[in-house]
């Protein structure tokens, strides 16, 4: 999850950077690399689904420990079966290790219930865990690209109304030097 984790920052270093090298063109503006930007934006889910991956895998370590310790379990068991069928063979201590093998398998399937739930509990806790730094990250990412993409909106009006500005008062300029002319020509 570090890892995953660890590509998502570098992502948002990313960003900074592409802003940091940007040509500023108003106070507060700055033109970036659009290749850049998208390339950016577009890799934010591949470093959220590696977190859900992550998961997954915590999960499938989960339903190992679960059957390692079923096995375990039914080892302890079948071995307790046989210690009390082979004590039950011998001497009139038979039904002493009965009941001695009985809380014997007891204790142990008790332990292997405890086990159990502490793998359940701790793998339900790590998937929770990993699903709501995948969600938070997600979310972060979303808006800061969100917020990127508006700054980039703004630069853009501004710029277009400069580019505007700029064409009507050279189509002004233009029709002072045609009436200038035509004034010249007339005298």
């Amino acid at each position: 999850m570090a890892e995953a984790e660890a590509r998502m920052f570098d992502l948002i270093n990313d960003l900074d950077a592409l802003r940091d090298d940007g040509i500023p063109i108003l106070p507060g503006r700055t033109l970036v690399n659009a290749k850049e930007l998208y390339r950016i934006i577009h890799s934010f889910p591949n470093a959220i689904s590696d977190e859900i991956n992550d998961a997954r895998i915590i999960l499938k370590k989960k339903d190992e420990i679960l059957q390692e310790a079923k096995m375990r379990a039914e080892r302890i068991i079948q071995d307790a079966e046989n210690e009390r069928y082979k004590l039950l063979n011998e001497s009139s201590l038979n039904k002493a290790m009965e009941e001695h093998a009985e809380k014997f398998r007891q204790t142990v399937f008790d332990e292997c219930q405890q086990i159990k739930m502490a793998a359940v509990n701790e793998a339900q806790e790590l998937r929770l865990s990993a699903k709501n730094d995948a969600l938070r990250m997600k979310e972060e990412s979303q808006e800061y690209a969100q917020q990127l993409l508006n700054h980039l909106e703004q630069d853009l009006d501004r710029l277009y109304q400069v580019v505007h500005n700029g064409q009507t008062k050279l189509q002004e300029l233009k029709a002072n030097d045609n009436l200038q002319q035509m004034n010249m020509n007339n005298q």
